[in-house]
Formats: structure tokens, C-alpha cells, sequence
């Protein structure tokens, strides 16, 4: 029995090291947190002391990964990690802290790389503006979350948080740090277009003024990832376009819901969407397998138009541009 345990520790302890940045010292981080010495953390890490159940969950929440060795083999069966948010917005504040940290450890990690099936256009794309990341914060907090501070307040970038603009911001950084691949379709726009749509028709926005703004910031957004697509690379704004770090397939099959899957050295985590922008996670081998399977077939019945394929990558952006321009038009009439 002691052998057995000894087995999952190991392999427990294998899955927290290959998550972790190579700056991080594993055993440092682990005496800090089980308030141990660095000689007892390492009879831990060599399994000559066993977690108990405390520990365990210490860990688990610390280093954010599931202790589910057994039960990920047995069928029908899937543990995941979940950020619940409600209508406080210091919870979203927290979750977009969290993503940020989660793709900056992806991007520290040996072998990093995000595959996205993308049935919305990834939220990090929006945050290169202050004032679209505000018009999507308010979009969520207002209209998904519910929060109350913002029931009654119609659209201005100022009343966003500027610590959630500097989160945001230092999530799209993160992103373009890694190795990704996204698979788009022609509908991936379409639930951003709904969204400025609906503010408008509700009498969200201050003025005609700020609801064509949005819509003039989505284009550009649209241009600078046409640019991105073109050099195969997310730096070009960084003065780092010679890498290349971002593979943009056009998909003719419906997604019908995001789905990612990363990378962290030898550890692969798939996120799933729920309920809008929330994603759930897990190490699960069965079901990472099972994702991986979908998300390459997915892109082998996919165009890549990234670096490749100018004319298939110009038709398929100005046909997402095409969408704006008619949002925008109905607006302005």
C-alpha cells in the first residue's frame, strides 16, 4: 500500500514540476508554503514523507493542479479546476489576474504552445486598447455578471478599474509570448458584433459616437491580427517580428463552443468554456487525449492562412471587416 502511495506522490510531484517556470524553485516554493524546512520539503519531493491530506490540498491550490491519478483512469469520470464568478467585481478582477497568470506560465514553460478552436474571437485580441478592453469589461460585468455597481450606468471607458486595464493588457502580453495556433471560422466575430449591437439597441451607449468608436476599434483590432497572420508572428508590435509564434487556420465546420488546449513542459491542461467567458480546466489524461484528437482533426479540415495563403487570408479578414461595416452603417444611419 505505502508503495502505492509512494507511486502517485511521484507522479503527483512530476505533474507540479513540469507546470512550474524554470525560475521557480520547486523545493523553496513548497517548504514556504507547507511552513517547512527546505530538508523536509525535500523528503517530500523524493517521497520518503508522504503528503498527508492537508498538505495535499495546499498544493492542489497553490500550484493549481488536480490530484485525481486514480480516478482520471476510470471511464466517465473528469475532475476540474473552476474560477467561479458571481456579480462582485472584484472576483472578475481576480479572475483576470488568474488567466493572466496561467498563460504566463504557459509562456515560461519549455515546449510552450496553445491550441484554440475559437467559436469567439479569444479575448486577449480585444486588449490592445484601453478603451476596448473597457467597452468588453463593462459588456461583462454589466450585462453577463450582473454586477451591481453598473445596472444603472451606461458606457464610459473611465468608470473601468485601471488596475483591470493594466490586468488585461498584461494578459495580451502574456499571449503573445507564446507559441499558439487558433482556428477561426467566418461566425468567430459574430458574438462581438451581437454584443455592441445589443448595447445600442438598449440605450447602453452615451452617444452614436462611442457605439461607431467600438466598432472602429474591432476593425483595427481585425487589421492588426490580419498583420499578425501575415508575418506568422503575435510581436510585431514588439519589434520581435522575426518570430514566429502564431499559426491562424480558417475552419469551414461550425466549432460551437472554445476550446483550448496548452502545453506546460510535459504537462497538457485543457480548457473548456462555460457560462459565456469562464473556462474549466483539467489534466485529465483521457479527456486532454480525446480534446487533442478533436482540435487536430479540426485543423486538418482547416486552411492555414498565416504566413501562407495571402489571398485566402485577405478574403477571409475583409469578410469579417465586411460584418463591421454593416453593424457600423446601421448605427450611423
Amino acid at each position: 500500500m505505502e508503495q502505492a502511495a509512494k507511486q502517485i506522490q511521484e507522479q503527483f510531484i512530476q505533474r507540479i514540476k513540469s507546470a512550474l517556470p524554470s525560475n521557480v524553485s520547486f523545493v523553496d516554493e513548497l517548504a514556504d508554503l507547507l511552513n517547512v524546512s527546505t530538508d523536509s520539503a525535500y523528503r517530500r519531493i523524493r517521497c520518503e514523507t508522504l503528503f498527508n491530506i492537508a498538505e495535499i490540498t495546499l498544493v492542489c491550490k497553490h500550484f493549481r493542479v488536480s490530484f485525481d491519478p486514480e480516478v482520471q483512469h476510470l471511464a466517465n469520470k473528469v475532475s476540474f479546476d473552476y474560477l467561479k464568478l458571481d456579480d462582485k467585481k472584484e472576483n472578475f478582477r481576480l479572475w483576470l489576474h488568474a488567466m493572466g497568470n496561467d498563460i504566463k506560465k504557459i509562456g515560461a514553460s519549455p515546449n510552450n504552445q496553445i491550441m484554440y478552436a475559437a467559436d469567439d474571437v479569444p479575448i486577449w485580441h480585444h486588449f490592445f486598447s484601453d478603451k476596448l478592453i473597457a467597452f468588453k469589461l463593462f459588456y461583462w460585468l454589466k450585462s453577463i455578471l450582473g454586477a451591481p455597481e453598473y445596472a444603472d450606468s451606461l458606457f464610459d471607458p473611465d468608470e473601468i478599474d485601471p488596475d483591470m486595464i493594466s490586468y488585461a493588457r498584461e494578459l495580451m502580453n502574456n499571449y503573445n509570448r507564446t507559441t499558439s495556433s487558433e482556428v477561426w471560422t467566418e461566425d468567430t466575430i459574430n458574438s462581438n458584433l451581437k454584443q455592441i449591437e445589443y448595447f445600442w439597441e438598449s440605450g447602453f451607449f452615451r452617444s452614436k459616437e462611442d457605439a461607431l468608436m467600438i466598432c472602429d476599434l474591432l476593425l483595427e483590432e481585425m487589421n492588426l491580427l490580419q498583420k499578425k497572420a501575415a508575418k506568422s508572428s503575435k510581436l510585431i508590435g514588439t519589434g520581435e517580428s522575426g518570430t514566429e509564434n502564431f499559426k491562424l487556420y480558417k475552419s469551414e465546420v461550425m466549432i460551437g463552443n472554445n476550446s483550448i488546449l496548452a502545453n506546460i513542459g510535459s504537462t497538457k491542461i485543457a480548457y473548456v468554456s462555460n457560462n459565456t467567458f469562464n473556462m474549466m480546466s483539467t489534466t485529465n489524461a483521457d479527456f486532454v487525449h480525446e480534446n487533442e484528437y478533436w482540435l487536430n482533426n479540426l485543423v486538418k479540415k482547416s486552411t492555414l492562412i498565416s504566413g501562407v495563403a495571402e489571398k485566402q487570408r485577405n478574403q477571409f479578414f475583409k469578410q469579417l471587416r465586411d460584418k463591421i461595416e454593416i453593424l457600423r452603417t446601421r448605427i450611423g444611419s
